[in-house]
C-alpha cells in the first residue's frame, strides 16, 4: 500500500508536468492566429489570454493522453534504472500489481477527459468562438506605433517615425486619397495627436503636396497645420460558423437525426467524446508492457522509448483514421469502441500472463 502510494504520487507529478509541457507546446503553436487577430484589431493582451483560457479544454483533450503516457514512462523508467522494479518482482509483485499506481493515474486522466469533453468543452469552446468573433468584428482601436504604416480608413494612411507617451510625434507622413481629383501628402518634422470621434493631428513645420491626375504638384510649406481624420467605422460584420465542439454529446445526436447530410460526421464527433477516455489507459498499458518485461538488456532498454512512442502514434493515427471513416460509413461506428477496448483487453492479458514481449530479441 505504501509502495503504491509512493509510485502514484511520483507518477501523478510527472503526468502533471508532462501535460503542462504538451499544453505549452500546443499553446505556442495555436496562438499565432490569435496573436495576429489581436494585432490586426488593436485588442488588448487581456483578450489574448481570454481566448487562450477558453481554448484550454480543447487543448487538454489532446495533451492529457500524451502527458499521461510521458509521465508514466518517466516514472517507471526511473524505477527500472534504480533497480526498484527488480526488487518488487523479487518480492513477488506481479506486473499488474506494479502497474496499479500508473493505471490509477490513467483512470483519473480518463475521468478528467470525460468531464472535459462532455461538460466543459461545449461551453468554453462556444465562448471562445463568440469572443473571437466579437474581436474579429470590432473596429480596431487606433494606436500609433513607431515606423509602422497604419491604414486609418480606405483612403488615408499614416506613418510616424517616433511616438512619445505624451502623444507627441516626430517624422510624420500622411497620404490622403479622399479627393478623387488630387492625391494629398503631408510631411512634417513633429506634431501632436489626440483622438475623439475623429483623429485630430496638429502638424508643425511641414509640407503639404497636392498632386493632380496629370502629375502636377502644388507645394505648400506651413508652420502649423490641423488635420482631422475619420476612423473607419463601416465594417461588415462576419457571421460565425457554429462548430461541432460547441455541442454536447446529446445535442450532437439530436442534430444527427435532423441533418442526414452530415449524419456520419455528427455521430462520429459525438461518440469520439466517449472513446477519447480510452487513450490514457491504452497509452499507460503500452508503457507497462514495454518496461515490465523480463528482458533487462541495457541495449534493449534504450529502444523501449522508441518502441512505445512509435506504437502510441500508430494507435492514435488509427483512431483518427477510423473516426474519419465513420463520416462516410456509419456501419464502422462500433469499431470506434471495439478497437481501443480490444487493445485494453489484450494488454491486460499480456500483463497478467507476465508475457515477455522481447524474449526473442537478439539484444
Amino acid at each position: 500500500m505504501i509502495l503504491t502510494s509512493y509510485i502514484f504520487k511520483q507518477t501523478s507529478k510527472n503526468v502533471f508536468v508532462s501535460t503542462c509541457v504538451f499544453l505549452s507546446v500546443i499553446w505556442l503553436s495555436q496562438s499565432f492566429k490569435s496573436i495576429k487577430l489581436i494585432i490586426e484589431k488593436g485588442a488588448h493582451l487581456f483578450d489574448f489570454f481570454t481566448l487562450s483560457f477558453f481554448s484550454l479544454p480543447s487543448w487538454l483533450i489532446i495533451a492529457l493522453p500524451f502527458g499521461t503516457f510521458a509521465g508514466c514512462m518517466i516514472s517507471y523508467l526511473k524505477l527500472q534504472n534504480d533497480k526498484e522494479i527488480i526488487v518488487m518482482k523479487s518480492a513477488g509483485a506481479s506486473p499488474l500489481k506494479i502497474s496499479k499506481p500508473a493505471l490509477l493515474v490513467a483512470l483519473v486522466s480518463a475521468l478528467i477527459l470525460f468531464i472535459t469533453s462532455h461538460f466543459i468543452l461545449p461551453k468554453t469552446y462556444e465562448k471562445f468562438k463568440v469572443y473571437q468573433n466579437e474581436i474579429r468584428n470590432s473596429n480596431p482601436g487606433f494606436s500609433l506605433e513607431d515606423n509602422v504604416f497604419i491604414n486609418v480608413n480606405e483612403n488615408q494612411t499614416i506613418f510616424i517615425g517616433k511616438v512619445s507617451k505624451s502623444n507627441n510625434l516626430e517624422e510624420i507622413f500622411i497620404q490622403d486619397k479622399s479627393d478623387n481629383l488630387y492625391l494629398v501628402e503631408y510631411f512634417s518634422k513633429s506634431g501632436y495627436v489626440y483622438i475623439e470621434d475623429t483623429i485630430n493631428l496638429k502638424l508643425y513645420k511641414g509640407t503639404r503636396v497636392s498632386t493632380d491626375k496629370k502629375g502636377r504638384s502644388t507645394i505648400l510649406n506651413f508652420d502649423n497645420y490641423n488635420i482631422k481624420i475619420k476612423k473607419d467605422d463601416n465594417k461588415s460584420v462576419s457571421k460565425r460558423i457554429v462548430e461541432y465542439n460547441e455541442f454536447s454529446f446529446f445535442e450532437l445526436l439530436k442534430k444527427a437525426d435532423k441533418n442526414l447530410e452530415n449524419y456520419g460526421k455528427l455521430l462520429a464527433e459525438a461518440h469520439s467524446r466517449n472513446t477519447i477516455i480510452f487513450m490514457p489507459i491504452v497509452f499507460t498499458l503500452i508503457v507497462m508492457l514495454t518496461i515490465l518485461n523480463d528482458n533487462y538488456s541495457r541495449l534493449l532498454t534504450k529502444y523501449k522509448k522508441t518502441f512505445a512512442i512509435g506504437l502510441i502514434f500508430i494507435i492514435q493515427s488509427l483512431v483518427i483514421i477510423l473516426k474519419n471513416a465513420v463520416h462516410k460509413d456509419i456501419s464502422l461506428l462500433p469499431i470506434m469502441y471495439i478497437f481501443p477496448a480490444s487493445i485494453l483487453i489484450f494488454c491486460f492479458i499480456l500483463l497478467n500472463k507476465k508475457t515477455n514481449m522481447f524474449k526473442n530479441s537478439s539484444f
